[in-house]
């Protein structure tokens, strides 16, 4: 099999595991959120607080989509935005106990999604499936200025 027959096997199978994973909407008590805005809460929860230049760099999209992202973000009461004390120019992102709330409910949701399947693995298997996941997304080309 050809380098260029395991790449297409690879993506065809990332492409089926994706389908499989993912829902419109991460369902959560009485509040839904989408799997970006599952992404931009992850973020701003790793980093603690950081940009809307940072996170749009980071989700891949324009500033001015992300502005839009987190208007409707902020408006749910999942952030929140105060200026930069070094540069008022500059907004700050970080999550209200509402959207540590969301994010952390709708994460069980989805780790959920994966033990089933995960559990037909070995032990051995998991963590080797993990390491070379890992190798590969490490290769991947890096956003600039992230």
């Amino acid at each position: 099999m050809s380098l260029n027959d395991k790449t297409e096997q690879l993506y065809t199978l990332i492409h089926k595991i994706n389908r499989k994973l993912r829902n419109p909407k991460f369902d959560s008590t009485d509040q839904n959120i989408t799997k970006v805005q599952w992404w931009i809460l992850k973020t701003v929860w790793e980093r603690k607080q950081c940009t809307a230049g940072f996170l749009a760099k980071m989700i891949g999209v324009r500033p001015s989509t992300m502005s839009q992202m987190l208007v409707r973000l902020e408006k749910a009461g999942y952030v929140s935005r105060f200026a930069d004390p070094a540069d008022a120019r500059v907004r700050i992102i970080c999550l209200t106990d509402r959207g540590q709330n969301i994010f952390h409910h709708s994460e069980s949701k989805f780790v959920g999604k994966l033990a089933g399947p995960l559990g037909y693995l070995s032990p051995e298997e998991q963590q080797f499936l993990i390491v070379l996941l890992e190798k590969l997304s490490k290769n991947f080309p890096q956003p600039k200025n992230c």
